[in-house]
């Protein structure tokens, strides 16, 4: 899902559309440098941790992030 809110008002919408229930485990993408590429890695390592387990994820990221990352 894509919205133009920040990070919290997406997730709450997602919420209440029962897009993100409450036994998902939630990951918040918020990058703590501008090293982008070592960030995504990261984060993927994270994603790859919780991909091995059956424990339902939901993955939150700001768009100015998404589109840097995706560049």
């Amino acid at each position: 899902m894509l919205t133009g809110d920040k990070m919290e008002t997406a997730e709450n919408i997602a919420m209440s559309c029962n897009l993100i229930q409450s036994d998902f485990k939630v990951v918040r993408y918020q990058p703590k440098s501008t090293n982008y590429v070592e960030e995504l890695k990261r984060v993927a390592l994270l994603a790859d941790n919780y991909r091995k387990t059956s424990v339902k994820k939901a993955f939150i990221l700001e768009g100015e992030h998404l589109g840097k990352l995706l560049l």
